[in-house]
């Protein structure tokens, strides 16, 4: 994307910005619908993109990834603390809560490539012809495949972290906390050196094989 043209870079941001708050919005909604009633999540439990703005994570990582080449936009949102403590079976409730977000972003993603498919646009031609209309839909799905791809995997402040530490022994999740600096580490090595390309290319590829066999 360095040769990106400034119209398709902003674009691509803006469906990065759509996945990372629609995903963060859908676990503090989620959460509030489980029983959470804490003010934090009650202002977090809303679709308006700003209360999810995070300056490091959605706004200044995005951009250096998208102005140094690296083919996915990928950060987070403000983080939002849930408040387990108003779940009535703790261990089911987080579960939800947490997958809330990536299935949020699929879900956003299939929704997007039907509407493209039915208004007679092809997927696998994301960045071709002039109508910002299926290029922003098409950029919109790409990201929210990304995002939620990404936040399944098990690195620290993820979903797919919290949820790896909800289902296993707490002697185990203590041991993986003491090394949560060394996996972030690692995973940020992955993140610039584009090591986790084939993964989410993998899962584009899936999207259009699944969106073909529903449209």
């Amino acid at each position: 994307m360095s040769n990106l043209k400034i119209e398709d870079a902003i674009l691509t941001y803006c469906g990065f910005l759509v996945a990372v708050t629609m995903r963060e919005a859908a676990r503090a909604i989620a959460a509030r619908k489980l029983g959470d009633r804490s003010s934090e999540t009650e202002s977090r439990a809303t679709l308006n993109p700003v209360p999810h703005i995070d300056l490091l994570g959605t706004v200044i990582l995005p951009l250096v990834l998208l102005l140094s080449g690296i083919p996915f936009l990928l950060g987070w949102a403000k983080q939002l603390n849930i408040d387990t403590r108003y779940f009535k079976k703790i261990r089911r409730d987080i579960n939800i809560a947490e997958a809330a977000g990536p299935a949020t972003n699929f879900a956003i993603a299939l929704l997007c490539g039907i509407i493209a498919v039915v208004s007679g646009y092809k997927l696998e031609m994301m960045w071709a012809g002039n109508d910002p209309v299926p290029r922003l839909l098409l950029a919109i799905a790409q990201s929210n495949i990304v995002i939620g791809v990404f936040n399944l995997l098990p690195f620290p402040n993820s979903s797919g972290w919290r949820l790896l530490l909800n289902n296993i022994s707490y002697q185990t999740g203590q041991k993986l906390n003491e090394h949560a600096g060394v996996i972030s580490i690692v995973m940020l090595v992955l993140l610039f050196t584009n090591i986790l390309s084939p993964i989410f290319m993998g899962a584009i590829s899936l999207y259009l094989i699944v969106l073909r066999m529903i449209a």
